[in-house]
């Protein structure tokens, strides 16, 4: 099924953007956005091995991960 994926900005601030999207175009939108890839599934995978043997590093932001 090929739908289109509508996004609606419901909020906007200098540091942060929240999307409303429909239930109907959710899986429209985890696919744009990469999150079925198989790398990406097989990172999860990795990370959750990690998170049951209690290798975890605390992180307060997804941006710490970035190389700069």
């Amino acid at each position: 099924m090929n739908s289109k994926l509508k996004a609606t900005i419901t909020k906007e601030t200098p540091k942060s953007i929240h999307l409303e999207i429909n239930k109907d175009t959710f899986e429209t939108f985890c696919d744009a956005a990469g999150l079925y890839r198989k790398e990406f599934l097989k990172l999860l995978d990795l990370s959750e091995e990690d998170h049951k043997k209690g290798r975890v590093t605390r992180r307060k932001s997804l941006s710490e991960l970035l190389e700069k």
